[in-house]
């Protein structure tokens, strides 16, 4: 065996014809390689290398297809089931018709052909390309070429099909797997997508809970509490998507995040929300918003644009709840600034447990770079509230006030009637389930938490009828120009109003209110 080694390679070739060789014949192709037209096809690969094959006397131990995989990462399953063969020694030869049916990517692509099959003592060959491990060639010599070729081709193929999308995505055709939550891909045009009527709804509903106070994850967390299917959820219930990584299915603080932020909603397709890494990565990052490929006047929107802006104002100024009692959230959240260090102003509670707001820079990093500006929170308010209740009465003339004198509150009776109607379906079925306990059909663990689960239901629809019933009750003694005047002399304070109508609030050093609004300031 010593003398081997010493025997010129083309004698070493020759001793090779007499080993027997197990051949593992490999195919693979990518949606990427079907351009390339029937040359690359799996049959072809197939008949091509079993003549190969059966022409040179060696054996086929099996043959490994993977169709429809990158060759930019070696995570194909038959071609681990082919490793698996390798290491469990059927296998001592790996054929393929060219060097790229291998994979593309030079770095893993070398390691296979210059480290692991060589320590596997097994041959490779790739057929067009001239290759095979064991003999002396220039082909051999120049494979590690061919790999960055081979790479360089499907990093070029990534930007082509990238750029493809592109074009449709700014022609407004829909090129996702599945139309954004609330929607559906439109039976007659698969790039675009009409409403789903149960999802739409949700989403309706999310906009309204969110310009109405309740803060995002609160709106995560009482969908969680009303077990109402998460997007995910829904998706694979009403289609083919699967998610295997999903553990659990609920909403979270970015799955409402990204409803609220999605343009979609008014209208308009907004695709490239994120895209891929790199061409070899299979891991994504997010795009920023003014960086997304947006289609106006696409579809049929769920959401009116002036809600949907003014949703994304108040995200923007990152109005948060703070814990407590009632959970409430400071009127002027988001709107209160520093006017000398610029930064935002937080909140906390003295020794007299009266809120104060402060500077946050002076609360990070200390005086040595802002001071404190500390002012009681209800003394800001009622400035405020001051100034707006004079710039109405400046504003606002009676005749205005008249002219919401007819008006009248309408209440729909049709969701009260679908409440009871849903009542007694639950009222049936719940005494459906008492029957199938008693006949043994059901056992009485799953018998109380189905009736758990009706129960549940039957409260909220039960509390939802009172607000209804209390509402046509107001609204038959409803004054319309009494509730204008209030609000106009924001007697009820509307945080939402207060948004609408603010820029900011600067609060200097020396404790002076600056109000800065988003209308000409008549009475400054």
């Amino acid at each position: 065996m010593g003398d081997f080694m010493a025997i010129p390679a083309i004698s070493r070739l020759r001793m090779n014809d007499y080993q027997i060789y197990n051949a593992a014949l490999y195919l693979r192709l990518s949606k990427e390689d079907e351009l390339a037209g029937q040359s690359e096809s799996i049959q072809n690969q197939r008949d091509f290398l079993t003549k190969h094959v059966l022409e040179q006397g060696w054996n086929i131990i099996d043959i490994y297809i993977d169709d429809g995989f990158s060759g930019l990462n070696f995570d194909r399953p038959d071609f681990k089931r082919m490793i698996s063969d390798i290491e469990s020694k059927k296998v001592n030869l790996v054929i393929t018709k060219d060097l790229s049916r291998l994979g593309r990517d030079y770095i893993d692509t070398g390691y296979y052909l210059e480290r692991y099959f060589p320590t596997q003592k097994v041959r490779y060959i790739a057929v067009n390309d001239g290759i095979d491990t064991i003999a002396s060639s220039g082909n051999n010599d120049i494979s590690p070429f061919k790999a960055v070729i081979n790479d360089m081709y499907a990093r070029d193929i990534s930007k082509k099909i990238r750029s493809t999308f592109d074009t449709k995505r700014h022609n407004g055709e829909f090129i996702g797997a599945f139309a954004p939550y609330g929607y559906m891909k439109d039976p007659n045009n698969k790039n675009a997508f009409v409403i789903d009527e149960v999802a739409g709804e949700v989403v309706k509903r999310i906009f309204s809970l969110y310009i109405g106070g309740e803060g995002i994850s609160g709106i995560a967390r009482r969908f969680n509490d009303e077990a109402l299917p998460c997007p995910a959820k829904y998706k694979s219930k009403t289609t083919t998507y699967k998610n295997a990584m999903i553990k659990r299915y609920l909403w979270t603080h970015e799955t409402v995040k990204r409803i609220l932020t999605n343009p979609s909603y008014i209208g308009n397709m907004a695709q490239r929300r994120q895209e891929k890494i790199n061409y070899k990565v299979e891991k994504y990052r997010k795009i920023p918003p003014n960086e997304w490929i947006i289609a106006e006047g696409t579809h049929e929107p769920l959401i009116d644009k002036a809600d949907f802006e003014f949703v994304q104002e108040l995200i923007a100024k990152k109005v948060v709840k703070y814990s407590g009692p009632d959970k409430a959230v400071h009127l002027l959240n988001g709107l209160l600034f520093c006017r000398d260090c610029g930064a935002k102003m937080t909140y906390r509670r003295n020794t007299s447990k009266k809120m104060i707001a402060f500077c946050m820079t002076y609360s990070k990093f200390g005086k040595n770079h802002c001071t404190s500006h500390i002012i009681n929170e209800a003394k800001v308010v009622e400035n405020l509230l001051a100034h707006l209740r004079k710039t109405a009465k400046t504003a606002l003339s009676n005749d205005f006030f008249d002219t919401f004198g007819h008006l009248k509150v309408n209440v729909d009776d049709g969701e009260k009637e679908q409440i009871c109607n849903r009542l007694q379906e639950i009222k049936g079925v719940i005494r459906d389930l008492y029957s199938d306990k008693l006949r043994g059909i059901i056992d009485e663990d799953l018998f109380v938490e189905m009736s758990r689960q009706y129960s549940g239901e039957k409260q909220r629809l039960t509390k939802r009828i009172a607000e209804i019933e209390n509402l046509v009750t107001t609204s038959a003694n409803c004054d319309c120009k009494s509730i204008i005047r209030s609000i106009a002399n924001f007697e009820v304070v509307d945080r939402t109003i207060l948004v609408k109508l603010i820029n900011k609030i600067e609060i200097s050093k020396d404790k002076e209110i600056f109000i800065s609004y988003n209308f000409s300031n008549l009475t400054s």
